[in-house]
């Protein structure tokens, strides 16, 4: 495989929100207050996510801070009367870097509950936010009780592996086995992390946001730019450590991040290696793993002394044979 950075190329990081909700929706604070706790916290841009509402402004935005278009697509549901839990939620992210013949209008609002009409229901639903101009991202799928071979139907272009409000509610916040799941199965799809957050009161004893979120590697703090780089899988999702550099040189795929205490390359149909700090205050920082012959696939996972993880996206090795 050919020598590439995957991670790390461009002079720019910039820490993301995906997923959160204000009053426009069945958020908490109005969206000036939620920008507002999101810049505290050293985010440079956040996209709009509320609950059925696409949100397109540039009213918040500053020359350091954007917000791109966006919203939840929710209410897909095969057994609502007697289930609400089981059932899809989508991640809707404008994309302008391509054509659209119409694209959804600011505050242009959709019926939460949508009429079932078989799979072929979730299809049309994602079907038409791409018709539409945005990349689509299926949401707390354990959360949602999902079943596996639902991610395997859909054209996705990532799936929410965190999801930091289901985490401390109901503990179903990992995304990371219907993803692999996906990847073993053929398809080509990325990871995002986020916070789901509703309340943003920073009296609250565990704050809901700032809990999940991505850092994409662009050379601008733009909307064009921003997005282009995602759609390329430039960036790596994390709920605490950071990840600076990932590439592939003489045959290695080799990662450097700021200190932690286990790093993991998951790959399949072969095992790749698990690595901890074998000696106490000599954390890791970088990790290098052998890309074997038969991997399709290799990701990473870095777990810092809080339990915290960053997660890259997954390396696509069968394009070896392209």
């Amino acid at each position: 495989m050919e020598d590439k950075i995957y991670f790390g190329s461009e002079p720019g990081y910039y820490k993301g929100a995906l997923h959160f909700h204000t009053t426009w929706s069945d958020g908490a604070r109005e969206p000036e207050e939620v920008i507002r706790c999101y810049q505290s916290c050293g985010y440079q841009f956040a996209v709009w996510s509320d609950h059925d509402i696409f949100i397109r402004t540039n009213e918040f935005d500053t020359s350091d801070f954007i917000t791109i278009g966006g919203m939840e697509r929710g209410g897909l549901n095969p057994q609502w009367e007697e289930n609400d839990n089981i059932g899809f939620h989508f991640g809707c992210i404008e994309d302008e870097t391509v054509k659209a013949a119409q694209r959804y209008g600011h505050l242009r609002k959709f019926p939460y509950l949508q009429k079932w009409e078989g799979d072929q229901s979730v299809t049309d639903c994602v079907q038409r936010m791409k018709e539409h101009g945005n990349l689509v991202i299926l949401n707390h799928p354990e959360w949602h009780m999902t079943a596996f071979e639902e991610v395997l139907k859909e054209d996705y272009f990532a799936i929410e592996i965190f999801n930091y409000a289901t985490e401390w509610s109901t503990v179903t916040s990992y995304g990371t086995a219907y993803l692999d799941y996906a990847l073993q199965n053929g398809k080509k799809v990325f990871l995002t992390a986020s916070d789901d957050a509703h309340e943003f009161d920073e009296s609250f004893r565990t704050k809901d946001f700032n809990g999940g979120w991505i850092v994409v590697n662009s050379p601008h703090l733009d909307k064009q730019s921003i997005v282009l780089n995602i759609k390329k899988g430039n960036y790596y999702a994390s709920s605490g450590p950071e990840i600076y550099e990932i590439r592939i040189m003489d045959g290695m795929l080799k990662i450097k991040c700021s200190p932690c205490r286990f790093i993991m390359f998951k790959s399949w149909p072969e095992r790749s290696e698990f690595l901890c700090e074998r000696r106490e205050n000599t954390p890791l920082t970088e990790a290098t793993q052998k890309i074997k012959p038969h991997m399709r696939y290799i990701r990473v996972e870095c777990i810092d002394f809080e339990g915290k993880v960053a997660w890259s996206n997954p390396i696509f090795l069968d394009e070896r044979a392209e």
